[in-house]
């Protein structure tokens, strides 16, 4: 889809053009951090790499047959019936057409049923969702739950099976979408443009390198996902021609003129570029510089790391600061960063009574957000808010009554004191609040279900994922005036759990998510691909009890990894680190308490991260 909108008059482009671009609406900060490569299990390989045709006779009974067509439809959307048909009868062919442009992403809950002396496979699945020609993959609404019988058969004087009756459905299974794409991140500028949001995509394998980056910029040209909120490139945005190959360490790109708008066009530019360089990054390593172009007019070459700065997840560390609550005071874990020094932002004489704590940080400021009580006394929510190595007082934010969940911090602009919303459950209602003495204020639910228990907020600040009545959404998060807002939430649905009980954010696109497994009623925590589609087993298996809350320091998008720098959780009342394997985090892990200095019923709780 292309958008149209009037012609903007090329005279006017033109002299914007030659404007000396500069701001982008976030300053040039100190600090970025550029790590080195790590351990990068991720959640799909992430390796390039030809995966060759799915060769119809390559299998030898019928189960792998199957197995196969369910991978042959992967890559060029185009293509995918044609590639379809290869694996069918002459009559299969003729009778084969699909219902939908887009490819239909199912699960398999079972193993593939075959009888001996039956041509029929039966294969039971659940819907995952849709992928479209623009790598988007859109979760399904709803389970559907259901079964697919295949006709398998030989013909006489040809080698192999055929497919002689299949639903009228382009299909690829979940083990496709993990072995025969990549998923690539695109960006787009959230709505205040004081940050980049990312928007996961899913690119072949199959496509050529030398295609890729017009692949992105023909997905950056249709538009964010919807359930982002972004915002869009301006109106009646094309790119003209395909993306050339790089050539002298070069890569052109060339938009019309309505690609860049006629007002505010040196910030515009800028915005653009840097919306560009993180898009592409894949293509910009080393020395590889950006070329733009509006029609016929040079509009300019950016190279460096300048642009890091446009995505706030850009700023997040190796090493973060880490803490758990003991004896109702926030406590620093011995081994993380800062150990020694006390806890951030909190005069240290108000740094009591406290159950449940949420810290986060911009460029230049600092936050926190704790839950205070002793005895049976009611929770109250206190804030904090100061600039970078400062000290505020807690003030108290009203309004919140009944059992108060984990806060956690939204940064919507990271230059301003206020410019931080905090969150927080309250009897399973969702509620916002300022970083200053104030009312929390309602945030209204749209989607299914009544009793909220857990959100985090991604940390471009304006991605959510929440549980609800057991189950895993995820939605944008607006400001509607001086109150923030949900976009409409889309289920997600990690394969083989009955409940979700906590979630977090693994990296800028990928969750970390506590659930029950149906299988067994055992407690798990995965990796879960922002979309639900794709995961892997973190800790396979804890107990019979549900994981309480988890806590993540996401992952830098600059680094190779897609896995969280640390990650926390509480469990049986006890807090564990995420290692190698998961440890129980003791007294004696906390700076300035010794084994002999901790009485025997004290254990501490409730980690969480300086985000």
């Amino acid at each position: 889809m292309i958008r149209h909108a009037r012609p903007i008059a090329l005279p006017a482009v033109v002299a914007l053009l030659a404007l000396v671009t500069g701001a982008c609406g976030i300053p040039d900060e100190s600090g970025v951090t550029v790590v080195g490569a790590g351990p990068s299990p991720g959640i799909t390989s992430g390796v390039e790499h030809d995966p060759g045709e799915i060769s119809r006779d390559a299998a030898s009974e019928r189960v792998a047959f199957v197995e196969n067509y369910l991978k042959v439809a992967a890559g060029d959307l185009d293509s995918a019936a044609d590639r379809m048909r290869t694996f069918m009868t002459d009559g299969a062919k003729h009778r084969f057409e699909p219902k939908g442009a887009d490819l239909a992403v199912i699960r398999l809950t079972a193993p593939p049923l075959w009888n001996q002396g039956s041509d029929v496979v039966q294969l039971s699945y659940e819907q995952v969702g849709t992928l479209d020609k623009f790598g988007l993959l859109e979760p399904a609404s709803e389970a559907r739950p259901g079964t697919y019988d295949i006709r398998v058969v030989q013909v006489a004087g040809q080698s192999g099976y055929f497919v002689a009756d299949a639903p009228p459905v382009l299909l690829i299974s979940v083990d496709a979408l993990r072995n025969y794409y990549q998923e690539h991140t695109i960006y787009f500028w959230n709505t205040d443009y004081t940050s980049l949001v990312p928007d996961v995509r899913y690119m072949p394998d199959r496509t050529p390198a030398e295609q890729r980056p017009t692949t992105v910029m023909n997905w950056l040209v249709n538009g964010p996902a919807p359930w982002l909120s972004a915002a869009d490139l301006a109106d009646g945005t094309t790119l003209i021609g395909k993306v050339p190959e790089i050539r002298e360490g070069k890569l052109s790109i060339t938009l019309n003129t309505q690609g860049l708008p006629a007002t505010d066009t040196a910030l515009a530019l800028d915005r653009l570029r840097r919306q560009l360089q993180w898009s592409l990054r894949p293509f910009l390593s080393g020395s590889t510089q950006l070329d733009l172009k509006f029609g016929h007019q040079e509009a300019g070459s950016y190279s460096g790391d300048d642009y890091h700065t446009s995505n706030l997840a850009s700023r997040l560390t190796t090493d973060p600061e880490a803490f758990a609550i003991y004896d109702s005071r926030i406590r620093r874990i011995s081994e993380s960063a800062k150990a020694t020094a006390q806890p951030p932002v909190l005069v240290p004489e108000q740094n009591k009574d406290i159950r449940r704590a949420a810290m986060a940080s911009s460029a230049v400021n600092t936050y926190a957000a704790v839950v205070t009580g002793s005895g049976k006394s009611a929770d109250v929510l206190k804030v904090a808010a100061a600039g970078t190595d400062a000290l505020a007082q807690l003030q108290p934010i009203s309004g919140l009554s009944g059992t108060l969940g984990t806060p956690t911090w939204a940064i919507m602009d990271p230059n301003k004191l206020d410019g931080a919303v905090g969150l927080i459950t309250a009897d399973g209602k969702l509620f916002s609040f300022a970083p200053a003495e104030s009312r929390a204020q309602p945030i209204p639910w749209s989607g299914p279900g009544a009793r909220i228990s857990a959100i985090a907020v991604a940390p471009d600040g304006r991605r959510v994922v929440l549980v609800v009545d057991g189950r895993l959404f995820r939605a944008s998060l607006t400001m509607n005036g001086d109150t923030p807002a949900l976009g409409a939430p889309q289920q997600l649905r990690p394969a083989g759990l009955l409940t979700v009980t906590a979630v977090s954010f693994n990296s800028e696109d990928s969750l970390i998510v506590g659930g029950i497994r149906a299988a067994d009623n055992r407690t798990t925590i995965l990796d879960v691909s922002i979309d639900g589609a794709l995961q892997n087993v973190r800790l396979g298996d804890l107990g019979d009890k549900p994981v309480e809350s988890l806590a993540s320091y996401p992952a830098n998008p600059l680094r190779p990894s897609r896995t969280a720098v640390a990650v926390s959780y509480l469990y049986t009342g006890k807090a564990w680190q995420m290692l190698s394997t998961a440890q129980e985090i003791s007294p004696d892990k906390l700076a300035g308490v010794t084994a002999s200095q901790a009485p025997g019923n004290l254990v501490p709780t409730a980690p969480f991260y300086l985000e």
